[in-house]
């Protein structure tokens, strides 16, 4: 079933307004305890705000694990690596050993790398050994996206440094956008010196049946040839009103990617060695992305049933956004790198990449939906149960934040975005309910895995609409709304200690994350140069005032869960790109 038929019963609509039901009665608990109870809604916030404070700690231990891994392996020429692995594999094998031993006394990162080295030797001979052998599926789904922000995510592409001709870049458009200008943006293209371009369409019965039974004519193909000097370019373009599907980039997306499996089958390229990543009309990949993608796939053991995941840094516009949007840009890297850090329980978000394997034996993305991302990391952990892990590597994709050409604009386009992010819970929670608990295929992961995943999940979701709210106001209800008799208890006055104590916690996170955003994020806005005054100045003041935005970023996660309990489903909204 579909998640539209989904939605037709009882059971379903109560899962889908589960979270916000809970979010919103907490909340409501504390209100009233503090009028009527103000020494349990004291004792409430305190336990509360105890468990948020481990659980931030935690995510600053992680952040600032990986921020140590990523500056670490900018000292592995991955680029040279990948090449010797090819031409000299001995010495490739040896400069891996050597720069794991260098950092020996780093116990979790040496196993880490001594398992690609072992990985790497045992694929001496087979279609692995070599990471070059990797072909690179490029997926961007678009719809009104300006030609010249997609023309400099193009341009990040082919100066990436991997071989061009194992790289095909799919952008499929949307019907609905007209012939006029989808032929508009084609001829574009076509007409740049450094781009191989062509239009690639067949009939959805052709791609929607089994790679491995695809009879694909060469005619249609003949004139498809992948280029080894400029980037190859193919267009798509999906069809409008398609039974099963809403408007929304899962949709293009699935029917970008079953596009270029098509391609691929015609061009006989290895199943096994095509790998796609889901792009945005503003990704840069930087220098190196694929290299580091390919050796991470070829060095990882369970290569066939991973998802792989970069390192996120949303600095391309950083300096030229306004405040709300860079408070998200900061928060959103900072957050992968977070995720990155811990081992097997993070999902999909935003940029990442499968193998086409992946894609065919789940059946590609849930076409009804406007989470995609997290949404088809459900789908693979249904398949695959515990054996699926999404895999950090050390490839930087580079993302744009909002900007707009007014301070509310922003304000109103950087709320719609966080609101749909948050929406992908709404969608995820009860599909993964419905799939582990009332179908077949989802009982056959272990139950320690369901529980922990509907766990993670709901929590992240449930602290995100919450948490906010709590810690900018909620500390203070009690006090406020519980009277002088209650100001004059115990309990009263140790609240108002740990609301100190919190405040000054907060701040050592605050320098912390400061710290990361500042040599880091901001360096990496400003091509790696030293900052300006000026530059220096909006960095630092951004991560101060940072507690005090953080309030308002509760709000539209309440928005989407309060959407899913009266069922006005979110459609989707296409994020400006400037």
């Amino acid at each position: 079933m579909s998640v539209v038929e989904y939605r037709k019963t009882a059971r379903y609509r109560i899962l889908e307004s589960l979270l916000g039901i809970l979010s919103i009665s907490f909340i409501c608990i504390i209100i009233l305890l503090s009028f009527f109870n103000p020494t349990l809604a004291s004792i409430i916030l305190i336990v509360y705000s105890f468990m948020w404070l481990m659980k931030y700690t935690l995510n600053i231990i992680y952040t600032v694990y990986t921020f140590k891994r990523v500056k670490r392996w900018e000292d592995l020429n991955i680029e040279n690596i990948v090449d010797l692995l090819k031409t000299d594999r001995k010495k490739a094998i040896k400069l891996i050993d050597d720069f794991a031993h260098l950092h020996k006394d780093k116990i979790e990162w040496f196993n880490q790398i001594n398992d690609f080295k072992v990985e790497l030797e045992k694929n001496g001979g087979t279609k692995f050994s070599s990471p070059e052998n990797v072909k690179h599926v490029c997926n961007f789904a678009v719809y009104n996206e300006p030609k010249e922000v997609l023309r400099k995510s193009l341009e990040f592409v082919y100066n990436t440094g991997y071989a061009l001709e194992n790289i095909m870049v799919v952008i499929s458009q949307e019907q609905r956008a007209g012939v006029e200008h989808n032929q508009s943006i084609r001829d574009y293209f076509a007409d740049l010196d450094w781009v191989n371009s062509h239009f690639f369409a067949t009939d959805a019965k052709f791609v929607n049946t089994d790679f491995n039974n695809l009879d694909v004519g060469s005619d249609k193909l003949k004139s498809l040839q992948m280029s080894k000097t400029k980037i190859n370019l193919v267009f798509t373009e999906h069809p409008d009103g398609m039974v099963g599907e809403i408007k929304g980039k899962a949709s293009n997306e699935d029917w970008g990617a079953r596009q270029a499996s098509v391609i691929a089958k015609g061009k006989n390229w290895d199943k096994d060695l095509i790998i796609v990543t889901s792009l945005d009309a503003d990704s840069h990949l930087t220098k190196g992305f694929f290299h580091n993608l390919s050796f991470t796939y070829c060095a990882n053991k369970n290569r066939a049933k991973s998802g792989y995941q970069p390192v996120h840094s949303y600095s391309s516009n950083f300096f030229q956004t306004s405040l709300w949007p860079r408070q998200v840009a900061m928060q959103t890297t900072l957050s992968n790198m977070t995720n990155q850090g811990i081992d097997g329980e993070t999902p999909f978000f935003a940029i990442y990449s499968v193998p086409m394997r992946v894609l065919w034996d789940v059946d590609f993305w849930v076409k009804d939906v406007i989470g995609e991302d997290g949404m088809f990391f459900a789908k693979c952990l249904i398949k695959y149960g515990d054996d699926f892990k999404v895999i950090p590597f050390y490839g930087v994709f580079e993302g744009d934040a909002i900007i707009a050409d007014t301070f509310m604009e922003g304000v109103i386009d950087q709320y719609k975005q966080l609101q749909r992010w948050a929406w992908g819970g709404v969608e995820t929670f009860p599909y993964l309910v419905q799939k582990f608990f009332f179908e077949k295929e989802g009982r056959n992961v272990d139950i320690k895995i369901r529980l922990r995943w509907l766990y993670l999940i709901f929590s992240n979701h449930f602290f995100w609409s919450s948490s906010p709210l709590l810690f900018s106001v909620g500390l203070f209800l009690p006090q406020v709304l519980g009277g002088s008799g209650f100001r004059e208890l115990p309990i009263s006055q140790n609240l108002a200690s740990f609301s100190q104590y919190f405040a000054w916690i907060s701040f050592v996170y605050i320098v912390c994350f400061g710290y990361i955003s500042y040599v880091y994020l901001a360096r990496n806005a400003n091509k790696g140069k030293k900052l300006s005054l000026g530059q220096s100045f909006v960095t630092i003041l951004q991560f101060l005032i940072s507690p005090f935005l953080y309030g308002l970023m509760g709000i539209p996660a309440l928005d989407a869960q309060i959407r899913g309990i009266t069922a006005n489903y979110l459609g989707y909204w296409v994020t400006p790109k400037r």
